[in-house]
């Protein structure tokens, strides 16, 4: 913009080009040359003055020089430097004033009313005479005299305006070009040390008041040029003693935290490779502490420097101390993975666990040590899923899987993984439990309350088959004790067919009777006669009778080795075992096949019975039959044992073979084992414990075949009968009677007492049935004999076993008689215990009893 020499307002814009001038010919153009030329030498002395004082000078002294050099370069009588505070637009405040070469003090003034408010909101403004009438408020330029002023706007890096730079002349001023160029050359300089200033103002604003620790460092030496408070707060020194300190004086001393390790963080950080590391400190008391410490280069006022900034860590290494202890210490696996799925943590339970050790680890996939193989493509796809969601199904979850250890084998863990955020970036930790033992406690758990299920199931039926046994050896007493009179009756009369059609009926009782007796075996309350046996030779003996049964097309092969140790077992009830399994497998067989037969010693560590789910531990002699037959359905399995459970066809099979075997084996202390595949075969292993010995009990085995048929022996005497079942009491009654004998029947314990009590000296024998109500045969034994020591008691029962032979004797019973009552032993006992008939002594007859009941 053109300006003129009157004393009007002439804006102009910052930085604004001059325009080009064109020079005329003849005198008045010789005149403009001088001129220009002479506001050349002007801006050129202007830049001699920049060059030479301004950029030597710093801070306010390079104010000072400033304004002084403007006066002087201009001929002026006053120039300053005026700033606008920080958040101000009210007023501002001079940097340096210079009144004729002269310092004056610095002032603060109200931009109000100014021609500096003029220069800040416009740009520059030269206003060359007659100042105080465009001004008439400006008190400071009417008191001093002034009537020129030219002002130049300054800028920050911004663009924003920070102040100016002006000039007052107490007579009136041209060229405002001119003016306008020298300040614009000013401007730049002075704006620029402002704006440095400022800058380095605030870096010592947030220097001074930042909470962490910060040290500037020489970048060659590594010495300590300048600290903030926090630093001599945190570490103990003063300022001043700080300044006196190298990083050796605030270290611990141990390497890598020493001088020399602070020279090789120094070294890379001056290298232009910021640094990042745990530094452990001594502070001015002494005490240690722990920093995390950020060194970098950094240039400040123009000088390249170090800054260090320290925090304390103290707490956190603490907790991470003790976190490393807590996972060092841990019983249960704790690993840690990266977000890739690679190692990067693994604690000695861990090592211990799996079998790998740390060093062979870390780095390596996860996958690869413990996922077993089949596993692993599912990890993967977890993993993927993860990295594309976000989230895995097992984070923040316990889950069971199987894990691998580095031998190969594998073994159930719970698992535990959570996600964290770290330095390195996202990390996951799993912990893990090894559930082996917990496993097998829960299987062991449900073992044995399956063993508790079957053990209630095999007693239940073991009590129904009991009372059956009982109720039906009553009937079968009665039946085949009348079969036996009948027969008696009918010897003298030669009816052939009438004695065969009796004997059939004795054999078809005596049938019943074995099946009463194989119930009575299963329900554990038939025991026969043990003794010390070698298995071999009676597993040969008894497959030598058993070969034509068994059919031709059977292949039988026996595995039986020498030098085997002896059971304590009834012999024939072995041989019943053995039938049972060898019958079974043949029908299994469809009677074509191969059977193996074999016996081993065995040292047991843990086996199931099969039948009644027992553990079963320590030595044995196994008695094993294996059939290449249909084998059983896994269904069939449990109950495999039970009675009259079959799947043979009706009419096949009772279902009583492997119940008879099962409480024979028990009822010894054995066990049973079933090993079967369908289509492919069964073997089942009679486990033995040691030879150990029983009581023997004073009873009278069943006869296996019915004995002739002979004329009863006639007895004299009176037999007190006990017995509250109305069959078997009847039969004997009449049994009784046809031998010549007096019977009082009664129908409990009581009145038999009752009775003994009327006429001590009338009964010559008590006989008496064990299971009754309220009172048991053995019951009314113990209370009889010590009051009649001298009477004979006879004992018949179902359940033979269930007394102790010592124990009878004790009470007086002089034999006891299985059910259903064979009447040749019956007849032997009474022959050995009353006299016969033809030997009657002299007896007055007993009288009544009104608790009796009497047969007329």
């Amino acid at each position: 913009m053109k300006t003129s020499d009157d004393d009007r307002l002439v804006p102009s814009p910052p930085l604004r080009p001059r325009r080009q001038q064109t020079f005329a010919v003849g005198p008045r153009g010789a005149l403009v040359a001088d001129t220009i030329h002479q506001v050349r030498e002007q801006i050129e002395q202007a830049l001699r003055h920049i060059a030479l004082g301004v950029c030597a000078a710093s801070g306010d002294s390079l104010f000072q020089t400033i304004v002084n050099s403007l006066a002087e370069t201009l001929g002026v009588d006053m120039a300053f430097i005026s700033e606008l505070p920080a958040g101000c637009e009210t007023h501002v405040g001079t940097r340096a004033v210079s009144d004729r070469g002269l310092t004056v003090p610095n002032l603060e003034f109200e931009l109000a009313g100014t021609p500096c408010l003029k220069v800040l909101n416009e740009g520059f403004q030269f206003i060359g005479d007659d100042l105080s009438r465009r001004f008439p408020v400006e008190n400071m330029l009417s008191g001093f005299g002034f009537v020129a002023y030219a002002g130049y706007p300054l800028v920050d890096s911004a663009g924003r305006a920070i102040g100016l730079v002006a000039l007052l002349h107490r007579a009136p001023l041209t060229d405002a070009g001119l003016i306008e160029a020298v300040l614009q050359i000013y401007s730049v300089r002075v704006a620029a040390e402002l704006d440095r200033q400022r800058s380095e103002a605030s870096y010592r604003a947030i220097f001074e008041a930042a909470e962490d620790a910060i040290f500037v460092h020489d970048l060659a030496t590594g010495a300590i040029l300048d600290v903030n408070p926090a630093a001599c707060r945190t570490y103990g020194y003063s300022h001043k003693e700080m300044l006196h300190l190298n990083p050796g004086h605030l270290s611990s001393g141990i390497p890598p935290y020493d001088l020399e390790g602070a020279a090789r963080w120094i070294g890379l950080a001056s290298a232009g490779e910021p640094q990042r590391f745990e530094w452990h400190r001594r502070n001015a008391d002494g005490s240690l502490h722990w920093d995390e410490v950020t060194l970098k280069r950094a240039t400040l006022g123009g000088i390249d420097r170090l800054i260090a900034i320290t925090r304390e860590i103290t707490e956190r290494k603490r907790a991470e101390e003790t976190l490393r202890a807590t996972f060092e210490a841990a019983l249960d696996p704790i690993i840690g993975m990266d977000d890739a799925g690679q190692v990067i943590a693994f604690n000695p339970a861990a090592e211990q666990t799996f079998g790998y050790r740390r060093a062979e680890v870390i780095g390596r996939s996860l996958a690869e040590l413990i996922v077993p193989e089949r596993f692993r493509e599912a990890h993967r796809l977890g993993m993927v899923r993860y990295h594309r969601d976000g989230h895995g199904p097992m984070l923040g979850q316990r889950v069971e899987v199987i894990a691998c250890r580095a031998d190969g084998s594998e073994l159930p863990v719970e698992v535990a993984i959570d996600q964290a955020q770290g330095p390195e970036g996202t990390f996951f930790v799993g912990y893990l439990r090894n559930i082996t033992e917990r496993k097998l406690a829960e299987e062991e758990h449900a073992r044995l309350e399956s063993q508790f299920r079957q053990a209630q199931k095999m007693e239940a039926i073991g009590h129904l088959a009991g009372g059956i046994a009982h109720d039906f050896n009553n009937i079968l007493t009665g039946a085949m004790g009348y079969v036996t009179l009948a027969q008696e009756l009918t010897r003298d009369h030669g009816d052939s067919r009438l004695d065969r059609y009796l004997d059939r009926a004795q054999r078809a009782g005596l049938r019943a009777r074995d099946l009463i007796q194989q119930l009575l075996t299963f329900s554990r309350g038939q025991r026969g006669d043990p003794r010390p046996l070698e298995l071999a030779p009676l597993v040969r003996e008894t497959l030598r009778f058993l070969g034509a049964t068994l059919g031709s097309e059977v292949e039988i092969v026996t595995h039986l080795p020498p030098d085997l140790p002896q059971v304590n077992l009834d012999p024939v009830q072995v041989e019943q075992i053995l039938i049972n399994l060898c019958i079974n497998a043949r029908d299994a067989m469809s009677g074509s096949g191969r059977l193996e037969i074999g016996l081993a010693r065995e040292s047991l560590a843990g086996t199931v019975c099969a039948s009644c789910k027992q553990r079963v531990r320590g030595d044995h002699l196994v008695l094993w039959v294996r059939d290449t037959g249909s084998g059983i359905a896994p269904r069939h399995l449990d109950r495999l044992f039970e009675p009259f459970f079959t799947t043979k066809p009706s009419g096949q099979g009772s279902g009583m073979g492997l119940a008879v075997v099962h409480g024979v084996v028990h009822e010894y202390g054995g066990h049973l084992c079933v090993a079967s595949t369908p289509h492919q075969g069964t073997l089942i292993r009679v486990l033995f414990p040691p030879m150990h010995t029983t009581n023997p009990l004073v009873a009278e085995p069943a006869s296996a075949k019915p004995r002739p048929t002979a004329a009863p022996a006639r007895r004299y005497g009176r037999v007190l009968l006990v017995d509250d079942d109305d069959l078997a009491g009847g039969l004997m009654l009449d049994l009784l009677e046809d031998r010549g004998l007096d019977v009082i029947l009664v129908t409990n314990g009581e009145e038999a007492l009752a009775t003994l009590s009327s006429a001590p000296e009338s009964v010559d024998l008590l006989i008496t049935d064990q299971a009754m109500p309220r009172m048991t045969g053995m019951d009314l034994a113990q209370r009889v004999h010590p009051t009649h020591p001298d009477l004979p008691i006879l004992l018949y029962t179902g359940n033979a076993e269930a007394l102790d032979a010592e124990e009878m004797g004790s009470a007086g019973v002089r034999a006891l008689i299985r059910k259903p009552v064979d009447v040749a032993v019956l007849d032997d006992w009474l022959q050995e215990l009353l006299p016969p008939a033809d030997t009657r002594a002299a007896m007055l007859p007993p009288p009544p009893s009104p608790t009796s009941t009497m047969r007329p």
